[in-house]
């Protein structure tokens, strides 16, 4: 008798100790980033039968759980891939649209009307070096500006494939990362086991493929994950797939500038797209192939449509030289580009002639009236004409406008596709932090329920030793008798 009460004793310590352990190890990691809370499962040990009835032979551990609920998993991710999509190209379009800073007085809306303004002075004193001058300068500067805008759209592209490369690379690490947990979890719980801590490590990784790529996730039986990428299984057992990043040869050329050449993912030998693309990769991916090329056509376009506009007027002029009549035709204005390096906000400049003399810069449309401004009227008049800028969107449609209205119209959308992309990260954010909240409130650890529950373990820790102390008083008697 005694040794029963001995033996069932023992095993509620035992136990009891294990899940001392348990709350132990719960209320070290509260705050380790991926831990999971666990919990000791007891089980009553297999009773022995008499013929009066079955008595009890103790308690023993069964497992060690994890609290751990996949479809609170499932629900964190998806928003979790929301929000890197989100959050990443409201980061990269507020960039664009700081390429622009309007409204400002060094902006292009501003150069604009200063050059029109110069030929408008130019207009009123069609006999003066002064207001030619000015002219030089205006149109020196829109130039300019133009390929500031330029260098600075290529700048963004630049550090955006660098972003892109380095994502690709973590995306390439996490999966050999989770391929290799594979392996070790299902060694470890080969034995019936379960392990909590390679789990643990293993989502960790799974949520931060989640916001890079929109990785989705598919539980095994033998307790690995196999994970989809797109539509591609970027991981499956102990086999990672790696990605790669590929530029697109534009054909034919030159439909496609080679400063905004197409990039591709790829998923190991596969020579197609990967597709689709979701989370933070996903962004990168649109504003490189998408966004800059469209921001960078509209000012191409512009460039190039100025270019044109300006000097058909300018080269029905006429400039002099003191009072020589009749004066010399006028040239380009702008350089006019070529077939091989066409006009573009990337080269647009003055013509060699106007940039080293003002005098070449016509104001008359007469070769026998000095006094004549009729071009430089045309030119300052081109302010507001409209259909002067015409641009086809690869979606089919057409923008056109004037110079300045196409110009804001630009400035206008790249400021509602940010805004609009901060809306949407702010949603999904609010949504990631709210699909959080709920796992938490399964896998988190709650330190004040943690202490409830080391203070009930100790209690029957402390009640098994009373029970030992009462079989030894017991097993004394037994032999004080004898």
């Amino acid at each position: 008798m005694s040794s029963g009460l001995f033996s069932i004793a023992r095993s509620a310590l035992l136990a009891h100790q294990t899940a001392l352990q348990t709350v132990s190890q719960n209320i070290a990691n509260a705050q380790t980033p991926g831990y999971s809370r666990q919990e000791t499962v007891l089980q009553p040990n297999t009773p022995v039968r008499f013929s009066y009835g079955s008595v009890g032979t103790g308690v023993s551990v069964t497992t060690i759980i994890r609290k751990r609920d996949v479809l609170l998993d499932d629900s964190f991710r998806s928003a979790n891939t929301l929000a890197g999509d989100a959050g990443m190209r409201r980061d990269l379009m507020s960039q664009l649209e700081s390429v622009f800073g309007e409204p400002s007085d060094a902006g292009m809306a501003n150069a604009l009307d200063q050059f029109w303004n110069a030929f408008s002075d130019l207009s009123s004193q069609p006999n003066s070096l002064a207001a030619r001058a000015v002219v030089q300068q205006r149109g020196r500067q829109l130039g300019q500006l133009f390929n500031d805008y330029d260098t600075q759209l290529t700048t963004i592209r630049g550090s955006t494939l660098e972003r892109l490369d380095n994502s690709v690379a973590r995306i390439n690490a996490l999966a050999s990362q989770v391929a290799e947990l594979n392996v070790r979890i299902v060694g470890s719980e080969s034995s019936g086991n379960t392990a909590n801590d390679l789990r643990d490590a293993r989502d960790l990784k799974l949520d931060e493929l989640s916001k890079i790529a929109g990785a989705r996730v598919v539980p095994q039986p033998n307790g690995s994950v196999s994970v989809l990428i797109g539509n591609s299984m970027l991981v499956e057992a102990d086999t990672a797939t790696p990605l790669t990043v590929q530029f697109e040869t534009p054909n034919p050329l030159p439909s496609t500038p080679l400063t905004d050449v197409p990039v591709r993912i790829r998923l190991g030998n596969s020579l197609d797209r990967l597709a689709p693309l979701a989370g933070e990769l996903a962004a990168q991916v649109t504003v490189i192939n998408t966004e800059i090329p469209n921001v960078r056509g509209r000012l191409n376009a512009m460039a190039s449509q100025l270019v044109t506009a300006v000097n058909t007027l300018h080269t029905t002029g006429f400039t002099f030289t003191g009072s020589t009549i009749p004066g010399t035709a006028a040239g380009n204005f702008f350089n006019a580009g070529s077939l091989a390096a066409p006009v573009s906000a990337a080269n647009i400049r003055l013509d060699a002639a106007i940039a080293a003399d003002p005098s070449k810069i016509a104001a008359s449309g007469s070769a026998t009236a000095p006094t004549n401004n009729t071009v430089a009227q045309g030119l300052s008049l081109l302010r507001s004409k409209e259909g002067t800028v015409t641009w086809n969107a690869p979606s089919g449609a057409t923008e056109t406008g004037s110079f300045i209205g196409f110009f804001r119209g630009l400035v206008t959308r790249l400021g509602i596709q940010t805004s609009s992309a901060t809306d949407d990260a702010n949603v999904a954010e609010g949504l990631t932090d709210q699909a959080e909240l709920r796992r938490q409130s399964v896998s988190g650890v709650n330190t004040d329920e943690e202490l409830v529950n080391m203070l009930r373990v100790q209690q029957s820790y402390q009640a098994a030793t009373k029970m030992i102390k009462a079989a030894q008083e017991m097993l004394d008697t037994l032999i004080g008798l004898a």
